[in-house]
């Protein structure tokens, strides 16, 4: 009867995920979606992808829609034999994103009822873990394999620790799944950081063992956990080989190319901590808007500011020019965000209840929990330390040019997610120990009092006297009041005094709103501070006797914690009609949608595209031979909405291919430095959109495009009957600049001694005659032997090429293009991409998906017989095993 009582809290803490996950995105109920910008960029790249495999009912692997193209690896590919995405499907029953919040408390939960056995500890838990601003803020920006793949975070941690502690079957069978799972979520970076996590475990572990002379159970534990990480490797294995083999052709891979970089292999140290987290920013784990939120403010974060521009307006009464200066000021977007980093949407508050009991866990738990909390705690050190990046540059320094694959990943910051798993462990840990733990009452007393008191005296000092120890200011007021007084000069000289002046107390009043928002969220913080220490001092004095009041008061605090600031970042705005996020490159501005663009800012995003929509959608129709265009009207390698009507040489993808991105920084950079090379003028750039088939330049604005035709594009292919030569990369993107490409192939010299010689032909033609984003046919005729140039990416992995039938091999041309020596007469040329990595995927998937079945049956049904023999049952009372 006990045991169904427990089940029936577990079954209703479940629920009461699915209610709070559905409570938080409540407009999905009501024919609702939410609107992500990352996401509709990804509509836009993968628009080509998905229509060719809607024709033909095949997955596509390789799309033209941006940056010339590129495999669909990581612009949503989808794989045979995928039994492990298909679990994670039933999984996320609830709708987008609902899911995802879902996802986030069951997976604690789980970790939570491992380490417990109670329900109650495992439901509150959860809670002080899934409602991180970082989930939630990550969720609104439409990083869904991120969130995605940290909420499978917990549940590995569980299937781990239980093999650990010996528990080899249920630990296995978990460890097995949920690495799988968390693999298909498809976002290493993150995936890498919980495996740091845990590395730090096993290191703590190691040594426990070894003075318990458990060294034995130790490795035992260590084999199942490999064993457990090969299959999960395997059910994603297409997937996973895939990434890997393209990984090395992006950004994050090595590059020939030295010019402009400081790193040749992986991302250089700047962009990997262009967004470092700053010392004192970490706080705002603890205090929300300690540095001001996010740094898009609104009128109601600047109230003080505007009412000074109003003073202001009112000051300088009828003076043209100073009126003019006003409604300057009043466009420019000024933030109470203060903090170091280029920009943020918001803090990684983690919760002041989180943290307050993370930090009386450091003093309070020993004993058996001692191994967690040092291993816990070493792993929060580390988290934010790397997180600092750039502000702590010898730890950043050493991991990035030894630690295996960190080189590979941008904003450091986000390694925050390591804190934001292990301070909530640490804080249920010691709810429990508070609880649970036979520790002498002198001793709970004494730590809570000392750790409260100590911590609400400092909250009140920083509340106190936060003008004096806090400047309020960053470097982004200087240089914008150094900008603006320099516009001022150049305008009106003898006003630059006065607006000195002006500009002070506009930036004085600026500071009194980021004050007035760091007092009113640390007041917060002492709120819940000091609730939580009443509600465990009243527990301990057994004012409050029952130990679930306690434990699931904490719960009800945090999600209130957690629920009003999440809902700063992450709100109703963030949903508008279903229609309007299906549909996100509209070419007519409908009465709904412009209804909707006047209370909601991204759908005004949208409403705002619809000229230039319409008219990629009409030069679409009109022209549907094969081309790219080249659109200025935007940021033209930051977005990619042309992609969904035309081919681009643009797009938006962090992971690149990497010689692309050299292309884009020597010739569309218009870095200063590149003068010391001789590219001193747009010629390069125009020979780059020449070579790239750039039919179409669209310049002007969005709501005014102007399309002109190209002439002097090259094609989709063309004859060259000169060779240059040259030695290394250097040499070769810096030839593109001065090198007639329709007449001359630039290859390098271990390939160019080996071709035949060649000739110029006036009379050869080429035509593409057959295009699938995996399949080019052309018709060639030439009176020579000659070499012909394609307008398509090389790219050495999976693109076969056939003349007329016969297989031959693909030159790397012009840097990025692909090139064939072609014979005098007529032939048919064949591209296509038949990658082997996708084969190979296909065939370990399937054998893991059998290994798979087998663990979890196997497992159930060893679990089960164990059970039963030893009287063992899953209950939610009883002591854990620490």
């Amino acid at each position: 009867m006990k045991n169904n009582k427990n089940l029936l809290y577990i079954l209703g803490s479940i629920i009461f995920f699915a209610l709070v996950a559905l409570i938080y995105c409540a407009p999905v109920l009501s024919g609702k979606s939410i609107i992500q910008p990352d996401i509709i960029n990804y509509r836009g790249s993968a628009e080509e992808m998905l229509t060719y495999q809607e024709q033909t009912n095949e997955h596509v692997y390789w799309s033209n829609a941006m940056f010339g193209g590129m495999p669909t690896y990581q612009t949503g590919a989808q794989y045979d034999f995928d039994l492990i995405k298909g679990i994670d499907k039933v999984i996320r029953f609830l709708p987008r994103p609902a899911d995802y919040i879902f996802l986030l408390f069951s997976g604690f939960f789980i970790l939570g009822l491992t380490l417990f056995k109670k329900w109650k500890y495992a439901l509150t838990g959860s809670v002080f873990f899934a409602v991180g601003a970082y989930f939630f803020i990550i969720i609104a920006a439409g990083h869904n394999a991120k969130v995605h793949t940290i909420a499978y975070f917990p549940p590995l941690v569980a299937g781990i620790l239980l093999l650990y502690r010996k528990k080899y079957i249920p630990g296995f069978v978990l460890t097995t799944l949920f690495m799988g799972l968390q693999l298909q979520a498809n976002h290493i970076q993150m995936t890498f950081y919980l495996f740091l996590v845990m590395l730090v475990f096993v290191i703590f572990q190691f040594y426990s063992d070894l003075k318990t002379k458990q060294i034995p159970a130790f490795f035992k534990a260590s084999g199942l956990v490999v064993v457990a990480c090969i299959i999960a490797l395997g059910l994603n294995a297409s997937r996973l080989l895939a990434t890997y083999e393209y990984s090395k052709e992006t950004t994050r891979g090595k590059s020939e190319m030295t010019l402009l970089k400081t790193n040749t292999d992986g991302l250089d140290h700047d962009y990997i901590t262009q967004w470092s987290y700053g010392k004192l920013e970490t706080l705002n784990l603890f205090i929300p808007n300690l540095m001001g939120g996010s740094s898009m403010s609104t009128q109601e974060d600047l109230k003080n500011y505007y009412s000074q521009l109003q003073s202001l307006a009112q000051q300088v009464g009828d003076d043209e020019f100073n009126q003019q200066v006003i409604q300057a000021l009043a466009q420019q977007p000024r933030s109470t965000y203060w903090g170091e980093q280029p920009g943020t949407s918001g803090p990684a508050y983690q919760g002041a209840i989180v943290v307050f009991l993370f930090i009386l866990g450091l003093f309070l738990v020993r004993g058996r929990f001692g191994k967690y909390k040092w291993w816990l705690l070493s792993a929060t050190i580390l988290s934010i330390l790397l997180a600092w990046g750039k502000n702590f540059q010898f730890l950043t320094d050493v991991f990035v040019d030894y630690f295996p694959m960190y080189d590979k990943f941008r904003a450091v910051s986000s390694i925050l997610v390591m804190a934001e798993l292990t301070m909530p462990l640490l804080a249920i840990i010691t709810v429990y120990y508070f609880i649970q733990e036979n520790d002498t009452a002198e001793h709970k007393t004494k730590m809570l009092t000392i750790v409260g008191g100590t911590t609400i005296g400092i909250l009140a000092i920083l509340y106190i006297g936060a003008s004096g120890i806090f400047s309020f200011q960053s470097s982004n007021d200087t240089s914008f009041t150094s900008q603006f007084l320099s516009l001022i000069g150049e305008a009106n000289p003898n006003a630059i005094g006065f607006w000195q002046s002006m500009l002070k107390q506009l930036d004085d009043a600026l500071i009194a709103d980021r004050v007035a928002m760091f007092r009113s969220d640390t007041l917060r913080t002492i709120i819940f501070v000091l609730l939580t220490f009443a509600l465990l001092y009243s527990y301990q004095k057994k004012y409050i006797k029952n130990s679930t009041i306690v434990v699931l008061s904490l719960g009800a605090l945090a999600l209130l914690d957690g629920y009003t600031v999440n809902k700063r970042y992450f709100n109703d705005d963030n949903f508008v009609s279903s229609y309007i996020v299906d549909n996100p490159f509209p070419t007519e501005l409908s009465v709904k949608l412009e209804s909707e663009a006047n209370s909601n800012n991204n759908v005004a995003q949208i409403a705002y595209k619809v000229p230039l929509n319409k008219a990629l959608s009409n030069l679409a129709q009109k022209d549907q031979s094969q081309f790219r265009v080249y659109n200025t009207t935007q940021s033209t390698f930051n977005d990619a909405g042309t992609s969904f009507f035309v081919n681009s040489i643009g797009g938006y993808h962090a992971a690149k291919l990497g010689k692309y991105q050299d292309l884009i920084d020597i010739y569309f950079s218009g870095d200063e430095r590149l003068k010391q090379y001789g590219i001193t003028d747009e010629s390069g750039m125009i020979n780059v959109l020449n070579m790239l088939n750039t039919k179409y330049i669209i310049h002007g604005n969005i709501q005014e495009p102007k399309i002109e035709l190209n002439p002097t594009a090259f094609g989709n292919a063309w004859f060259v009957g000169n060779v240059k030569s040259v030695n290394n990369a250097n040499e070769e993107i810096l030839a593109l600049n001065d090198t007639y490409l329709d007449k001359q192939v630039i290859l390098r010299n271990e390939i160019a001694q080996n071709l035949p010689k060649v000739a110029v032909d006036s009379t050869a033609s080429i035509q593409l005659t057959s295009y699938t984003p995996t399949k080019m046919v052309y018709k060639a005729s030439t009176n020579t032997d000659q070499i012909a140039v394609f307008s398509e990416i090389y790219y050495p992995h999976g693109w076969k090429a056939s003349v007329d039938g016969k297989e031959v091999d693909i030159l790397k041309a012009n840097y990025i293009l692909r090139a064939l020596p072609i014979a005098k007469g007529q032939h048919e040329i064949v591209f296509t991409y038949e990658p082997q990595v996708i084969t190979t995927g296909k065939t370990i998937m399937l054998v893991s998906n059998a290994l798979l079945i087998i663990v979890i049956v196997g497992g159930t049904f060893l679990g089960y017989k164990k059970c039963k023999k030893e009287n063992y049952n899953f209950k939610t009372e009883g002591a854990p095993v620490a």
